[in-house]
């Protein structure tokens, strides 16, 4: 079978929908419709037809993979900013489980990865006790949602608390990679006909 052609997620677009689902979860609209059952659930990601426990699993799921796959683009940005990245360490960021040391997911994306750029970067080095909280969170709810189990509550407000705990991981990311984006506004394009021809984005 012949593989899919893949490409790299923007991480800006990453983060845009993190910032996206985690106002969407305080929405007064969004929770009532997730009283409503068996009616659609519009949200500005999607409309889902399913039981709203489901959505509210799919959504948290993504934004952990989200999580995930920024902390990998941003050690890469930084590193290659940096004049750093090697054949090696490409191939290692790319598949964090494959640095050596520590074993398992937190280790792998919270510590030993952005130790590769620097070591006074790993969350277990600047701030042990969120990473030992990433850790809780891995073992008691990220795992599991990851293999095979799902969400049982409809009350968006229930998993607020994970997507407080991601925002503090995304604002230590942050303090060595500066955020492409912060909030909902919305990215247009000026462009300016002239010489040059060049485009300002705003």
């Amino acid at each position: 079978m012949q593989p899919p052609k893949l490409n790299n997620i923007p991480i800006m677009n990453l983060r845009r929908e993190f910032l996206l689902v985690q106002q969407l979860l305080t929405s007064g609209e969004f929770n009532n419709q997730m009283g409503r059952h068996g009616e659609p659930i519009e949200t500005p990601l999607l409309t889902w037809n399913g039981f709203p426990n489901q959505l509210l699993t799919l959504l948290l799921q993504r934004t952990i993979s989200g999580l995930e796959s920024y902390v990998v683009g941003a050690t890469w940005i930084e590193m290659n900013m940096r004049g750093k990245l090697t054949g090696e360490l490409n191939t290692q960021i790319r598949n964090p489980f494959i640095i050596p040391g520590e074993r398992g997911a937190v280790a792998k994306y919270y510590h030993l990865l952005p130790a590769l750029l620097e070591s006074a970067f790993s969350l277990k080095s600047c701030e042990l006790v969120l990473y030992e909280e990433t850790g809780e969170f891995y073992k008691q709810v990220r795992n599991p949602l990851f293999h095979g189990q799902e969400l049982e509550t409809n009350d968006p407000s229930e998993i607020l608390p994970y997507f407080t705990l991601i925002q503090k991981i995304y604002d230590w990311i942050a303090q060595w990679h500066e955020p492409e984006v912060t909030d909902l506004k919305p990215i247009y394009f000026i462009f300016q006909v002239g010489n040059s021809g060049a485009a300002d984005q705003q």
